[in-house]
């Protein structure tokens, strides 16, 4: 039996990590966060270099690519925040329907970018490549997208548990409003 307490404590704590890659990773791209060690061990720049995986920006984007996956697989034993979701929420199942409506296409192809690129990684690069396919069948701009949406309906679910602890009627209303209105975005959305 799922103890959806914990395991929405356990969820709020993981997004909360993929919230940290997302704003890290995002900073790196706008110049505001600069590592202060590069892989030519010098004070310079650093610059995004697609043939160097091991660069900062792609190491970063794996690890927010293979983070979001985690949110969203659906095995028993992990998170999985759908299911989360809609037994805490089964009266947005609208919104929760419509967001997974657009995740679930690119689901098998984070699940084998995260286990031969992003976590796991491969012995070689021909098993490895499988999970390069996700950029040919995805479009990376699809993908962020596809995210924001996830951390907007995330957001606005929050906002409704916390108006509702808060016995704020106002509050909860906004949040609702919200969490229509994201449905509605993940409708416009082709994948």
């Amino acid at each position: 039996m799922l103890d959806t307490d914990e395991a929405h404590f356990l969820y709020v704590i993981r997004y909360m990590q993929f919230h940290n890659i997302w704003t890290v990773y995002f900073d790196f791209l706008s110049g505001h966060y600069k590592p202060s060690v590069t892989l030519r061990g010098d004070d310079s720049a650093p610059t995004v270099d697609a043939s160097l995986p091991a660069e900062m920006g792609p190491t970063l984007m794996f690890l927010l690519y293979s983070f979001f996956y985690s949110l969203v697989e659906a095995d028993s034993q992990t998170i999985d925040a759908f299911r989360i979701w809609h037994i805490r929420h089964p009266e947005e199942k609208d919104a929760i329907e419509a967001l997974h409506a657009i995740v679930n296409p690119i689901i098998p192809d984070l699940r084998v970018f995260r286990n031969k690129v992003g976590f796991h990684g491969s012995r070689t690069r021909s098993n490895q490549e499988r999970g390069f396919e996700i950029f040919g069948n995805h479009s990376g701009q699809l993908i962020i997208e596809v995210m924001k949406q996830f951390k907007a309906l995330n957001a606005a679910l929050l906002s409704k548990e916390i108006a509702i602890e808060n016995g704020s009627l106002d509050e909860e209303a906004t949040a609702r409003k919200r969490i229509h209105e994201i449905a509605e975005d993940c409708r416009k959305i082709k994948v």
